[in-house]
């Protein structure tokens, strides 16, 4: 196990260089570890292949880096239509319980607001049943 890590940390180290690419990185901790003695019968006899799966591991480790790397993209862009889709109900129902307050009707509400009146009844009610606090509103909606 410790020569697979020594092997292992090798490779990272010439990566982190900065100068030297992955097969680089490989080919030169393969020849280190036969000078050093690390793995150095199995290097000899198998090396090819081992070049061939560790070029296989650090694509897949790529790959795999790069598909979280998407995933966090995607989950930022879900959050920011989340958080503005929840934006535009607060600002919604803000204007609607002003405008309640105010006494205008939902049908005056829907027009003046450019909105589905189903959209206006809907915090109407839970404006009637919550009272003019809007965070209570809100919460209604949610439920």
């Amino acid at each position: 196990m410790y020569e697979y890590s020594w092997f292992i940390e090798r490779i990272r180290t010439y990566l982190q260089s900065g100068d030297i690419d992955r097969d680089t990185a490989v080919t030169l901790a393969v020849q280190d570890s036969v000078r050093e003695g690390i793995f150095a019968d199995f290097v000899r006899e198998h090396g090819t292949e081992v070049q061939n799966m560790l070029y296989t591991q650090f694509n897949m480790d790529d790959a795999l880096e790069v598909r979280y790397e998407e995933g966090v993209e995607d989950g930022m862009e879900r959050g920011m239509e989340r958080g503005m889709e929840r934006g535009e109900r607060r600002l919604l129902v803000h204007l609607v319980c002003g405008k309640l307050q105010m006494g205008e009707s939902p049908e005056k509400i829907a027009a003046d607001l450019l909105t589905d009146r189903e959209e206006i009844d809907r915090i109407c009610r839970a404006y009637e049943e919550c009272g003019p606090e809007e965070a209570a509103v809100l919460a209604r909606l949610e439920e």
